[in-house]
């Protein structure tokens, strides 16, 4: 595998015991060669995660998360695995070996350490100009009323761009190239100007704190250009991926202020507004639309989120659209209405921090926030405004599966509508889509991965932690029901019997749900006899799940086949996968 060489792997886990790590972020108790935590990546008050000695690997029975220390260090610090890698070494004093997983990755890794030392100056110079030079006096102003006190500019990093020629001409004099100026979007035109020309500049960092964009807003009165402009796209940022302020958080989280639930705004203008105000778990994406990835950022962070969007009709849909990708990560959404055409900013002008925590606590859910807009849309003192009302209302409610909740929000809507549950009901019935049915069905049903998927879980769970009675030799690779168990137990096979560090399950810098429900794979026997019994009846499961579908393919092969003697082969294989699929001897099977 491409990465880092395995004997270097090797010793930095050894010298990051896995135990020691988890420790320095939460309390560990030890219940045998197994130590138990709550788990850090979603909230409870039981402890649910297991820390596995032996197998130097986590997974928590609550949310599933698992993995190695290097994968648990990703999570925790919101890092990529070679950043994580280089986290741990460090912590190791370890010397970090050139990443092979890519031919030219030393080469792209130091022109990026380049580019990033290039935008920490940039960032020094233009905070310098805001808070030091006479050039800035007018921006300060601006800054300070809108309630940002110098800390505050000072925490983020606020700057000032003084105008075209300043900014580059300094870069220059640094040594910086004209080419590495434009590549990270700081310069544009023939000119080499300034990108932020006369605007007071916000440093967008990642989750290490490295400074890879910038945005500006405009301060001097209502001029004929956008108020805000951000970096484009470059090396160094995918606005797609970013989520800013998401380092304040990791840095409270770290001093011991870890937060319950996180504020999602639309604009980093908010975020810091907010922390004015004495919200510091605020953060905000780098567009219109949240993606998956931020939402997985976001996630890493909290279990809950409280998605706070500007009290305008563009506010309202942008909310709407982007709950779907945090209920996606298993997230708790809660959708903050705020007054009609106020923003989180105005809101805290306006109403001051208790108004806005008052705001917060009168937070919807999700459903409840749909059913509120509909209701709002709508007259309901007319028969007409009620009509349209509930015909948009069992459109949301559509989506909810849940039988009693769906009986709870029709309560909901008939109170609204003067319209019975009954009848509600009746309707509903009908605007539900069977094709919408049939797909959650099918995506159920893939995520618990039926009952071959279950056994095929369990044994490779007793594999893996090296039970007395289990091999890799047990079960054939190609009998396996998806690519990810074979290539687990190919894992296995690879290693001493009896010796398997599952651990390393987690080498590289790819992820796998699939490996996380393996080695979460439930316990609980009464005895050691038993456990046994049940692992010879998986054997069996996955035998006769494989069995089963070689026969319906050859079944499907007799039905194409052309001669006579070719259908006589076909058939004959068929009735000897039968007579194995009928044999109580599971050795037989195989």
């Amino acid at each position: 595998m491409a990465g880092f060489p395995d004997r270097f792997l090797e010793e930095l886990k050894y010298k990051c015991d896995i135990v020691s790590v988890i420790s320095q972020y939460v309390p560990l108790v030890k219940k045998g060669n197994k130590y138990f935590c709550c788990c850090p990546f979603h909230n409870e008050k039981t402890p649910s995660m297991c820390v596995n000695t032996d197998g130097q690997y986590y997974h928590c029975f609550g949310c599933g998360a698992s993995g190695d220390v290097i994968t648990f260090v990703m999570e925790m610090e919101s890092v990529g695995y070679v950043d994580a890698v280089k986290l741990l070494a460090e912590r190791a004093g370890m010397e970090l070996p050139e990443y092979r997983g890519d031919g030219d990755y030393k080469k792209k890794k130091d022109r990026q350490e380049v580019l990033k030392s290039l935008m920490k100056d940039a960032a020094r110079y233009y905070h310098a100009n805001l808070v030091k030079k006479e050039a800035g006096a007018e921006a300060r102003e601006y800054l300070a009323s809108r309630g940002l006190t110098q800390e505050i500019c000072t925490r983020f990093g606020l700057g000032l761009s003084l105008g075209y020629d300043e900014m580059p001409g300094y870069m220059r004099r640094k040594g910086y190239s004209a080419e590495n100026l434009r590549a990270v979007g700081l310069v544009s035109g023939e000119r080499m100007s300034d990108a932020f020309a006369g605007r007071v500049i916000v440093p967008i960092m990642n989750g290490m704190g490295d400074v890879i964009a910038f945005g500006g807003r405009i301060y001097r009165g209502e001029q004929d250009v956008a108020k805000y402009k951000n970096s484009t796209n470059t090396e160094l940022f995918d606005k797609s991926r970013c989520v800013y302020g998401i380092n304040f958080v990791k840095k409270e989280k770290r001093r011991g202020n870890g937060f319950r639930n996180l504020i999602l705004v639309e604009g980093y203008m908010d975020v810091i507004s907010l922390a004015a105000a004495g919200f510091l778990n605020a953060v905000a994406g780098m567009g219109t639309a949240l993606t998956p990835q931020q939402a997985r950022e976001i996630k890493r962070l909290t279990d809950t989120v409280y998605v706070c969007y500007d009290g305008d009709a563009a506010g309202r849909k942008a909310a709407v659209r982007n709950v779907e990708p945090l209920i996606a990560e298993g997230l708790e959404v809660r959708v903050v209405s705020l007054a009609e055409g106020l923003d989180p900013d105005d809101t805290v002008k306006k109403e001051g921090a208790d108004g806005f925590r008052k705001r917060l606590e009168e937070a919807l859910p999700v459903m409840e926030y749909k059913l509120k807009l509909c209701a709002d849309a709508y007259d309901l003192r007319s028969a007409n405004g009620r009509a349209k009302y509930v015909t948009a209302a069992l459109k949301v409610l559509a989506e909810v599966q849940s039988a009693a909740e769906r009986e709870v929000y029709l309560g909901i809507v008939s109170e609204k509508s003067g319209v019975s549950v009954a009848t509600l009901t009746e309707q509903l019935a009908g605007a539900r889509k069977a094709p919408a049915q049939r797909e959650r069905s099918e995506t159920a049903a893939k995520d618990d991965g039926g009952k071959v998927f279950r056994a095929a879980r369990f044994v490779l769970n007793r594999i893996l932690n090296n039970a007395s009675y289990a091999s890799a030799s047990d079960v054939a690779e190609e009998w396996m029901p998806c690519a990810e168990h074979a290539e687990i137990l190919r894992f296995a096979a690879a290693q001493p019997a009896g010796k398997i560090v599952a651990g390393g399950l987690f080498d590289g810098d790819d992820g796998g749900e699939e490996r996380g429900r393996v080695l979460g794979a439930e316990l609980g026997f009464a005895s050691d006899a038993r456990e046994r019994a049940y692992y010879t009846d998986c054997l069996a499961v996955i035998a006769d799940g494989y069995i089963s579908g070689r026969i319906e393919e050859l079944k499907a092969k007799y039905k194409e086949a052309a001669e006579t003697e070719d259908k006589h082969a076909v058939l004959a294989e068929i009735q000897k996968l039968q007579r194995k699929l009928k044999s109580k001897n599971v050795k037989e099977k195989f």
